[in-house]
């Protein structure tokens, strides 16, 4: 029950929340274009689009069903739709390069990767002020791992908030529970003007491999 917990509460967090925050974002930019009237739509669509996306993901959340972006693409497709969605409505570019043998992976090892690179990017949207992001996926005989880079703002990983926590909130905490449950790892880089760096590495468990 608590693993189920869990799991909804990262899910919950990575659609819902994410989707909320963006549709804010949209909408608080469309009230300051209210005089220009192509802005002001393309922030109301962009809004709206993300209200569709985030009901239809919420809806699979419930069901434990695996992301829309999975069920219609391999792994590197469906990560580079993420980061030109992504893009278009932050209007900062985002590069994905997969290296190595991409090849199909159990589905756990897909949806943590999936949702670390929808996290991290949410995170350059929230907290960077970036121009650009670069992500890579890389296969590798034993290990698949995941690179976000930005260079944004960057901060300070390991200072400690008022209330004991450390910078990156739910989150960074979330990212780090998902590749923890695949014995991974999840590594993060930053410091105040030098950008930041995401990586989250996952053992290669090929599809159909063990439950």
């Amino acid at each position: 029950m608590f693993d189920e917990r869990q799991r909804m509460a990262r899910e919950i967090h990575d659609t819902l929340a994410q989707g909320l925050a963006g549709i804010v974002t949209q909408l608080q930019a469309a009230e300051q274009t209210r005089d220009r009237s192509a802005v002001w739509q393309r922030h109301v669509a962009n809004a709206s689009t993300l209200a569709r996306e985030s009901l239809t993901e919420a809806g699979r959340t419930v069901h434990a069903v695996e992301p829309a972006a999975l069920a219609e693409a391999r792994l590197p497709d469906a990560i580079g739709e993420v980061a030109k969605q992504w893009a278009t409505v932050n209007d900062v570019a985002a590069v994905l390069t997969t290296t190595g043998d991409a090849r199909p992976m159990h589905p756990d090892v897909e949806v943590t990767l999936l949702r670390t690179a929808q996290e991290a990017l949410a995170n350059v949207a929230k907290h960077a002020r970036a121009s650009r992001v670069g992500l890579t996926l890389s296969y590798m005989e034993d290990l698949v791992t995941l690179d976000v880079r930005d260079d944004g703002v960057g901060f300070e990983p390991n200072v400690k908030r008022a209330n004991g926590s450390t910078n990156g909130g739910f989150g960074l905490t979330g990212m780090r529970q998902r590749v923890q449950r695949l014995a991974g790892r999840l590594e993060i880089e930053s410091e105040p003007g030098a950008g930041t760096a995401v990586s989250a590495t996952v053992p290669a468990i090929p599809a159909g491999g063990v439950e």
